[in-house]
């Protein structure tokens, strides 16, 4: 996949960055945040039972497991732009609001099922890619199975669905706003993933082989 020339331009030529985004203190800063994370799902069970917040916790327990343990990336990107979109759409949970609860009793329900179920599909993703896990576009070992099959970013539409059962849960304008332009973001950051990874011929044939990111036959 060939990138523009604007985005070449724009890498950053610094070896003791790029070495630090390879390294193992990086793995562990990433391993620490998803640490501190669980920490404060654990005081917020403590407090009371909540389904949900079970889920956060299983989820950045594994998430922190995987980034400890990730493999050493042969390539990453050095563009401010792609850390720039990876550290936004990362945190893009941050951003939405809880204003405007819906009352109605069906799409509560749909959110939460849609909710569960973009966490089980993200936590199987997350599995399958094990030790290839990262948070930059990079150049890691080529996962293909299961739900690669199927699309190529199976992590980000689980996050994608993730965010729009929350604005159903809490619809505004400003949530729905921030949901399309977050979806946008999400796609960016598979472009770039994509971009990074076809330095790898297996990956390229990959990209033939699946042809859809998100949702097979249309996207």
């Amino acid at each position: 996949m060939s990138r523009d020339k604007w985005e070449i331009t724009l890498e950053i030529k610094n070896t003791k960055i790029e070495s630090f985004l390879k390294s193992f203190t990086f793995s562990f800063l990433l391993f620490s945040y998803c640490g501190y994370s669980a920490f404060g799902h654990i005081q917020a069970l403590l407090k009371g039972f909540d389904f949900f917040e079970l889920l956060w916790l299983v989820h950045n327990v594994i998430m922190s497991v995987l980034f400890l343990l990730r493999i050493k990336p042969s390539v990453v990107s050095m563009n401010p732009i792609h850390w720039t979109v990876a550290l936004i759409t990362s945190f893009s949970g941050y951003f939405f609001l809880r204003e405007g609860t819906n009352s109605n009793l069906v799409l509560l329900v749909t959110a939460d099922v849609l909710i569960f179920v973009s966490f089980i599909f993200g936590l199987v993703a997350a599995l399958i890619l094990g030790r290839s896990m990262d948070f930059l576009p990079a150049l890691r070992r080529v996962k293909t199975q299961y739900l690669y099959q199927i699309v190529r970013h199976p992590m980000y539409l689980s996050l994608i669905l993730l965010r729009l059962g929350y604005v159903l849960k809490n619809p505004s304008i400003y949530n729905f706003l921030l949901f399309m332009v977050f979806t946008i973001l999400y796609d960016k950051w598979a472009r770039y993933e994509e971009g990074v990874m076809s330095h790898n011929n297996s990956y390229v044939d990959y990209l033939h082989t699946v042809k859809y990111r998100f949702v097979p036959g249309i996207y």
